[in-house]
């Protein structure tokens, strides 16, 4: 038989891993990694509920770092909570963007609708954890919150083809709407007979009425 061509090594037991090599590895991996990595842990023990280790020393833990660099990139662990959502917040505002398949501005709408939806349904236990009932604090949380509720305001506007920046009067009508939303999607997660397409329907057909009602009366005052 032909010897092979692969080079022969013998392997012995694999050595365990030592606690200190962890500590090294965390510290090779590079420092945005080991941020995202923070957040990312608390992301998914805030979503386990509330029965999970939500501690700053259990979060360090999971995301496999150093205790010590929670404080150090966040300040505290209210830093990192309001870190987390703004993490998820910004996927937030991904996901609602349009489809080349939406070719109409009631089609964008719905599908801004749907997805806004569909993605507080997916966070479903961090955004009531964290945002609902502030049950990790609320300090940071409510600029977190100010930030995407302006950029989900923004991105309404744009679809909806309206002028950049908005008038006043047509501000407080899409901002009023926004509310409008998550309060109705609360209702749709609350109430499992509700019809998702009929929902969203519903949503845009206010959108709608509230954006007409504030132009009409901005062109009166002019």
């Amino acid at each position: 038989m032909s010897a092979s061509r692969w080079p022969c090594t013998t392997l012995g037991p694999v050595p365990p891993t030592r606690p200190h090599d962890r500590e090294q590895s965390s510290h090779t991996r590079p420092r945005r990694d080991r941020r995202q990595a923070l957040i990312d842990a608390a992301i998914e023990l805030i979503a386990e509920g509330a029965s999970a280790d939500t501690s700053a020393a259990a979060i360090s833990r999971k995301a496999g770092v150093a205790h010590g660099l929670l404080f150090y990139y966040f300040g505290d662990k209210q830093g990192l909570v309001a870190a987390a959502l703004a993490d998820v917040l910004s996927k937030l505002a991904d996901a609602q963007g349009p489809r080349p398949e939406e070719s109409t501005t009631r089609a964008r709408l719905e599908g801004f609708v749907r997805r806004h939806i569909e993605f507080l349904r997916d966070h479903r236990v961090l955004y009531v954890r964290v945002v609902r009932d502030a049950e990790l604090g609320e300090a940071g949380v409510e600029s977190a919150l100010r930030h995407a509720r302006a950029e989900g305001e923004r991105q309404v506007g744009v679809l909806a083809g309206l002028p950049e920046p908005l008038p006043p009067l047509l501000s407080a009508a899409v901002s009023g709407w926004t509310g409008f939303l998550d309060r109705t999607a609360d209702a749709f997660f609350d109430s499992p007979g509700l019809d998702l397409d009929e929902l969203v329907a519903l949503i845009v057909d206010a959108f709608e009425a509230v954006v007409d009602s504030a132009r009409a009366r901005s062109e009166r005052e002019l």
